[in-house]
């Protein structure tokens, strides 16, 4: 009797994270099958927590289900994509300290973004409008405003955001981009001599200072406008310019789970 085929590993992810993007890029990469789920902030916050289960302090995505393993950081699904699909290694052995480096430097700094991002959500109606659900018709949108307010602030305490240190956050973000710049003098186009992990995650974090384009990740343009720093972006266009090549040179399959 055949054996039974594996069921095709499930991506839980939202849709603008830049953790998310991180691991279908890795995915991609490796030319790993795969299907997009999209989380709910807060809504789906019960669907999340049952499946990362009562271990872990935070239920966050993306959450990678593939068979009987339930593999919940970005940089877990890397290292499975790593183990499992073709393609060059993004987390080379060799380079695995150095990875880990620019990925640390990365969270911290898109932790500071995030907090600006959703500072810059809550002043636009629109942006809270272009977020709900997709289910929720356009018409009925702005009247639920301040329940889209009110579910982005408990997103906001769920992840010990300050959005009032504007100042301290860029300056975190700028620190990162100057340790970008950095490195990419040192070793351009890749910071460890060749495509990896590390590119990706510092290509994600500009996103945060200016979204990559649409064909690569559809933005409403209240979203994209929120998620935009347009000082941030002026000072580190030099960056940007590297992040879109990038994205034309590695992204494949980019728009397959959109």
């Amino acid at each position: 009797m055949p054996a039974t085929p594996s069921p095709q590993p499930r991506l839980v992810s939202l849709r603008v994270s830049p953790w998310s993007e991180r691991a279908k890029w890795a995915l991609d990469h490796h030319g790993v099958a795969y299907r997009a789920v999209e989380h709910f902030p807060v809504i789906g916050e019960r669907r999340l927590r049952r499946l990362v289960g009562p271990d872990k302090p935070r239920a966050t995505v993306p959450v990678l289900v593939a068979g009987p393993e339930v593999i919940s950081e970005s940089w877990d699904i890397a290292v499975y994509t790593d183990r499992v699909g073709s393609g060059s290694k993004l987390i080379p052995s060799e380079h695995e300290r150095a990875v880990r480096t620019w990925t640390t430097l990365a969270d911290d700094a898109m932790q500071a973004g995030r907090a600006l991002v959703i500072a810059a959500m809550l002043s636009s109606p629109r942006a809270l409008d272009e977020n709900g659900p997709p289910a929720v018709p356009g018409w009925l949108r702005p009247l639920l405003r301040p329940a889209a307010r009110s579910l982005t602030r408990v997103f906001s305490r769920k992840y010990a955001l300050s959005l009032d240190e504007t100042e301290a956050h860029t300056q975190a973000v700028r620190a990162a981009l100057d340790a970008l710049r950095k490195g990419l003098k040192a070793s351009s186009p890749h910071l460890l001599g060749s495509f990896s992990y590390a590119d990706i995650v510092m290509a994600t974090l500009l996103q945060g200072v200016s979204p990559v384009a649409d064909r690569f990740l559809a933005l409403g343009p209240a979203t994209r406008a929120a998620w935009t720093r347009e000082g941030l972006a002026r000072e580190y266009a030099d960056l940007l310019e590297w992040r879109d090549r990038l994205y034309e040179a590695k992204r494949v399959g980019a728009s397959t789970h959109r």
